[in-house]
């Protein structure tokens, strides 16, 4: 596994209290086995790729600008995060707060937060009844508790910071990963592009570049997307032998958005709207079966992509449908018009290019690449988006 390297902040006016300041020190000293560790009280004169050589920040207190400014900084460059407020949002405390900007600002870097460290079970009790952020974790202060060492206390955060990498998955995915996705997804449902020999073996050239601890994160963000048999059917036809990832046994926060199971809906509106079928039986002919079969998918994945409740896995029906159905590219055109699909399936289209390489000719409808292209490719891919 991969050596962490992590930033530990604390502003000046939280590390002024002893107890505070042994904490984050102490952490330190124990974390540096383990993961190479910066202990900060300031950040300023680091820039934002200084940030993003850290796998994960953890920030220490409340109420002070210094860790607000570093939150929102880092969740702009998609950088994990770790918060621990250090009992700083007891419900008498927060009530000093509430009428001002700083309980705003508080709020949103709670908020912001991949996860929430609690150092005792009262501050875990209250600050789950706050529902500012659901994913928080209690691992006790050894200055305030016998009951765990430092030692154990370095254990359990590293298990933290490895829960929270593995989370978000998706924001550490680089160049090589996310173009390894489209390719294995791309020949996992078209065992055709078997054919194009120098593309087959670029694939082989940059899967091989591939690190255990990408192929992790490759394989996590594939049980997300739903998309874990494609993509190992594409190994399978590329002869390619992956690290095995076993999901299973990987310890996350349970994800934020749910989506629906199995392949999209072709042959039923996912949504209550009586109307829209009506339409489409209008304009739709008896035999034009397979028009109707690409345009209910499209209805129903333009649906769940303005709900972010879109899995890659319904791209990639979407690209088997117009790939190995025949239709009438003038008839899809005039019907996806009428429906009010043209401008969703002419972006789609750019996004089946970049994400799984689907020729021009191969397209139904003209393509589209604009801002709004850019735009729903990130709703669909997740790249670099929060879970």
């Amino acid at each position: 596994m991969e050596r962490l390297k992590v930033l530990l902040f604390i502003s000046p006016k939280v590390d002024a209290q002893p107890v505070n300041h042994e904490l984050t020190t102490s952490l330190a000293l124990t974390l540096k086995d383990e993961a190479d560790v910066d202990l900060r009280t300031s950040w300023n004169g680091m820039d934002a790729d200084a940030l993003r050589s850290y796998h994960i920040i953890h920030i220490f207190g409340c109420w002070n600008l210094p860790s607000a400014h570093l939150m929102t900084k880092a969740h702009r460059l998609h950088i994990p995060t770790v918060y621990s407020p250090l009992g700083g949002l007891q419900p008498w405390i927060i009530r000093k707060h509430r009428s001002s900007y700083d309980y705003t600002l508080q709020r949103q870097v709670i908020q912001k937060a991949s996860a929430i460290h609690v150092c005792s079970n009262l501050e875990s009790e209250k600050f789950a009844r706050l529902g500012w952020n659901p994913r928080s974790i209690l691992i006790k202060n050894p200055i305030l508790t016998s009951l765990i060492t430092f030692e154990e206390m370095g254990k359990a955060m590293l298990r933290l910071y490895r829960k929270v990498l593995d989370t978000q998955a998706r924001l550490l995915l680089d160049e090589h990963s996310r173009q390894a996705i489209g390719h294995l997804l791309e020949l996992g449902v078209d065992k055709d592009v078997l054919f194009d020999h120098q593309h087959c073996q670029a694939m082989k050239e940059n899967l091989a570049l591939l690190t255990d601890a990408d192929w992790r994160r490759v394989m996590i963000y594939a049980a997300d997307e739903h998309i874990v048999t494609i993509l190992r059917k594409g190994l399978e036809r590329i002869q390619f032998v992956a690290p095995e990832v076993v999901i299973e046994q990987i310890d996350r926060f349970p994800e934020l958005q749910q989506y629906a199971e199995g392949d999209l809906k072709s042959n039923e509106l996912c949504y209550q709207h009586p109307s829209t079928m009506a339409r489409l039986d209008a304009n739709l002919k008896e035999l034009e079966v397979n028009e109707r079969k690409l345009c209910i998918e499209l209805l129903n994945l333009k649906h769940e992509i303005t709900r972010h409740q879109a899995p890659l896995l319904h791209l990639a029906n979407i690209y088997s449908t117009i790939r190995f159905l025949d239709m009438d590219e003038d008839r899809i055109k005039e019907i996806a018009r009428e429906m009010g699909l043209a401008d969703f399936a002419e972006r789609l289209m750019a996004v089946l290019r970049d994400v799984m390489r689907l020729s021009e000719g191969f397209m139904p409808f003209h393509l589209k690449d604009d801002k709004g292209y850019k735009e729903l490719s990130q709703n669909i891919t997740k790249f670099n988006t929060w879970n």
